[in-house]
Parts: structure tokens; sequence; C-alpha cells
């Protein structure tokens, strides 16, 4: 461990996957290193060994970046959590405890971490790591640490789960053996999620949670280093402000019928359990069962409903909005927790696509704006003195390039707007981080203030651009 340097250590708590790789250079495993995997309720023992570049060679050659990536090819293409299943030798540690052993020995060598890449909080970056130790600590002893999804990002200076802040937010948690339930990335950041331990094959502990095939976290490794991108899902639909309202099959058209009234609506979920979904009804079938029965009894006004879990993409489930206008969500844990009706698909893309056309419309006016007042040598000029790409055209100018012209000292003198140019940069930097999180369809919706700050700095570019 000593040997190590500070710039190879530093990303092991802060934002990137821990390989096996590190566990080579840190000394603690070898070239050669036997390694051996037993699913569960089998007999059969798969064997691997670690390569001089920190991969995971199986016995017929085959070579795997992760261990998941071995694992999952040794059992069937059915996705495994490698570091739970790949062990030194027969019976030694699995790697997973060698990964929580280099994780403190960093953590606990505050001297190489002070030492690390400039810019980064260092301090920050170390009680991060005590939080998440503390709270894998607590899922083991069965009292696990919950937090809304907001609460979770803010852990890493976040405010949204953009791509980076996804990655980087899954990265630490899986080096701690953790993940949350419900996945943080496919629900509402107002959501309530626990900080629960990723449980080893076959295993149900206390404080863990069995994550599927499907599990972001999982997806992410066998990605290499990808994050996992579900996209928006129906979970990142639902308000926790609005929980699903429902009858039983028992219950009377009265009850049904005051109950869809008091709430405004269009149809309401008929629940055996918590867990079961025995139909919905709604004004279509209520209407439906007494033209064909004035007298029809209340069960005949029940129709079939479909239900999908919280982590579905919403795209897959388009189709089926357009045709029955509403669909059941499922929650982690196995309960109906939610609808979601065709309204609030068109409420979702409205808030995206408001931001979007204004960022559309941003662009256009600055392009115009430089346009009109700079030739192409000028703007190459000021991003090579900036050091910055250069575009070959016009055509090729990004909000970037924008940004840079506008700064340059003489860009700005020519341009003759009466502003603060320092001001109205500052701005501008605003909006491009803004726009990247718009065109990176972030599942989170545009905070009504930064709408509004893109709507007055149209107005303001607009006043110099008529």
């Amino acid at each position: 461990m000593s040997n190590d340097s500070p710039r190879r250590r530093h990303p092991l708590i802060n934002g990137r996957r821990l390989r096996v790789s590190d566990l080579l250079d840190a000394g603690m495993v070898k070239v050669g290193q036997a390694l051996s995997y037993r699913p569960p309720h089998s007999t059969a023992v798969h064997k691997a060994a670690i390569t001089d570049r920190g991969r995971i060679r199986l016995s017929d050659g085959r070579e795997f970046s992760t261990p998941s990536g071995a694992a999952t090819a040794v059992n069937s293409a059915r996705a495994v959590h490698g570091w739970y299943a790949w062990r030194l030798d027969a019976d030694g540690p699995f790697l997973h405890d060698l990964r929580q052993q280099l994780m403190r020995a960093v953590a606990d060598d505050t001297s190489e971490v002070d030492g690390a890449d400039e810019g980064v909080d260092r301090r920050a970056v170390r009680r991060r790591f005590a939080r998440l130790t503390e709270a894998r600590r607590q899922a083991e002893a069965g009292n696990a640490v919950t937090l809304t999804v907001r609460e979770l990002v803010r852990l890493w200076d976040f405010e949204d789960r953009d791509p980076t802040a996804s990655q980087q937010i899954d990265a630490d948690l899986a080096n701690h053996g953790l993940t949350t339930a419900p996945d943080f990335r496919a629900v509402n950041l107002d959501r309530t999620v626990t900080l629960v331990t990723v449980p080893g094959p076959g295993e149900g502990t206390q404080g863990s949670a069995a994550v599927g095939d499907e599990s972001g976290t999982l997806q992410a490794e066998l990605a290499e280093e990808g994050v996992a991108e579900i996209g928006l899902t129906l979970g990142n639909l639902l308000s926790i402000d609005a929980p699903l309202v429902s009858v039983s099959p028992s219950a009377s058209l009265e009850e049904a019928i005051t109950t869809m009234r008091l709430n405004d609506f269009s149809q309401l979920a008929v629940l055996s359990s918590p867990s079961e979904l025995h139909g919905a009804v709604s004004w279509k079938s209520i209407a439906q069962a007494q033209h064909s029965n004035p007298n029809a009894p209340f069960g005949s006004m029940v129709a079939p409903a479909q239900v999908f879990d919280y982590d579905v993409r919403l795209l897959r489930v388009m189709d089926i909005l357009r045709r029955e206008e509403f669909v059941f969500v499922r929650d982690f844990d196995g309960t109906i927790s939610g609808i979601i009706t065709a309204a609030d698909v068109v409420h979702t893309y409205d808030e995206t696509a408001t931001p979007f056309l204004l960022i559309g419309e941003v662009d256009q006016e600055l392009r115009r704006a430089i346009l009109n007042a700079f030739d192409l040598e000028t703007v190459q000029r000021a991003c090579t003195r900036a050091k910055m790409w250069a575009p070959k055209s016009f055509e090729r100018m990004t909000m970037g390039t924008y940004q840079t012209v506008l700064n340059d000292p003489d860009c700005w003198q020519q341009l003759a707007w009466p502003l603060a140019r320092t001001v109205f940069i500052k701005r501008l930097d605003e909006l491009r981080k803004i726009r990247n999180t718009v065109m990176h369809f972030n599942p989170d919706p545009v905070k009504p203030a930064d709408v509004a700050r893109l709507r007055y700095f149209l107005d303001l570019i607009r006043s110099f651009t008529v």
C-alpha cells in the first residue's frame, strides 16, 4: 500500500468503481491468483485466475475486466454480482472483502488523500466515505439508513441526477457494497430510499436487498464503468404527495363514485390487498356496465388494468397509455404504489419541452448576434486565445463557443453592448449547465427558477438583436 501513488489512490473513494487491477496494484492479490465461484444450490465450482492486467481469465481462456462479467459468463449469461461470487482459492476471502480492506486503508491514509487532485474537496470526500462506511455498518446491523433521493445526491454536492452525478453516486455506493431500495435513479427526488447491502449469491440477510438482473448497479459494472442509463421511468413520474387511493372489490358503487368525485379522479384502483390489483373502476367502465344493465353490480364495473414495475421506462408503456389512458405502478417491495395517466405524461413532457424550446431560442439568438458582429477569423482567434477548440464554420459553433467569444475582452468591446461582461458571462455559464442537463434528458425536471433565467436571458439578448 505504501508505494501507491496519490493520484492512483484518490479516485478509489471518490467517484470511480474500484477494479481488480487496484487490488493487484495494492499487493492484495497477485498475478496468477486462483479464484473460484460456486453458484448457490450447485455442486459445480468454476475456476479462474487474475492476469497481469487485473483481468479475470476463465478456465476456457476467456478474459473479463470485471468480476460480474466473468461470473455472468459462467452462469449461463444470467447476471451475477461477481464481487460477492469470486473468492480467493477454494475457501479464501471474497473479492468484496478485499475491496473493503483496500477502501479502509485508503481512507485511513489521509496524507495520500490530501495530496490528491487539485480542485477536489478532500474533506468532503473523507466525510462522505465515513458516512457510507457507517451506513454499511448500520445496514449489516439491521438498522439501515433511510433518506430522500434529494438528500442522497446532496451528499455528493449535486442538486439532481445527471449522468455524471448518477455515475459517481453509483460507483461510491458500489465500492462500499451498498445500493438503494428502491433504485435512486428510478424514483422521484423526494422519494425515501434505504441504503442496503448487496447480498452475496444465495444470501438474504437482514439489511440486504435482493438486487435483480436489471439492477442499475449491476448493469453499470457489466457496462464497464459506464453509468447505467435507465431513462425516464414510471417511478420518476410518481409524486410522494399523491399516494395511491383505492377501494376494495367489496366496495359499493356509491363509495367508488364518492371517492372519485372528492379527488377529481377519472379512474380508481381496486385492490384486493396492497400488493394485488383486482382491477380499476372508471367513469367509462361504469357507463359501459350500466348501459348493458342499469342494475349492474359494482363487480361488473371493475375492468382489468395493467401494472408495471416502478423502474420500467416510460417509453415502453406509451402505446398502452395512449390506448388505456392509465397504468398502475408496482413498487420495489411488490406493493401497488401509484398510477400514471396520460395527463401525467403530457405534464412531464411539457416540463421538458418548455426549457428545451427556450434553450433552442437562446442558441439561435446568440448565434445571430455573433454572425452579425464578427467574421469567422475573429471567432477563431478568440477561441485560440482561450485555448479552446476553434470551429471551422459558424454552423459548428456550440454554446461553449458563444461563451468563449463573448468572454473575450476585444470581442466584447466590439460588440458594444452596454452590459457588464463578467455578470453576463456568469449567467451564460449557468445557462450552459442547464442546457447540458436538458440535452442529457435528466429525469429531474428543470427548476422553475432556471426556466425563468432562460426567459430573462432570452429577453435581454433580443433587446439588442432585433
